[in-house]
């Protein structure tokens, strides 16, 4: 009897240490800094310690709490289908699979409260980039 189970233990084993493999992220490798402006000109600024590149405001303590707060898999498809027509997209363009990745990952109820509310696109980014990435400051 054990030795029928034996086949399929490793084979679970090697689903198990495929998905993780895969589910980690790629590291993310920064730009090249350029010292110099082209053509002369004055230099780029660069700072010793980088910055947030946005000026995205602190979440407040409500926003926060939401944060926390994981969202089902029905509300990130909504989401993605809300970006995909501030994208000017059909609202089942693949291109939302993406952010319904992101959603199933790192998906929280500030973050679908801020994408229903968005009115641009650049709205949605900051609500990506706020509530999914979790690059804000609280």
């Amino acid at each position: 009897m054990q030795r029928n189970l034996l086949p399929f233990v490793l084979l679970g084993t090697a689903v198990v240490v495929a998905l993780t493999v895969l589910r980690n992220p790629a590291p993310k490798v920064a730009p090249p800094v350029a010292s110099e402006a082209p053509s002369g000109g004055p230099a780029a600024p660069s700072s010793s310690s980088p910055g947030p590149k946005y000026n995205d405001p602190p979440m407040s303590d409500l926003e926060a709490r939401d944060s926390h707060l994981h969202i089902a898999h029905e509300m990130c498809e909504e989401g993605a289908k809300r970006i995909n027509e501030l994208e000017g997209l059909a609202p089942t363009d693949p291109k939302g699979i993406r952010i319904i990745g992101a959603c199933l990952r790192h998906g929280n109820v500030a973050w679908y409260k801020c994408i229903v509310n968005a009115a641009t696109r650049l709205d949605a980014g900051t609500c990506n980039r706020r509530f999914l990435t979790g690059d804000t400051p609280r």
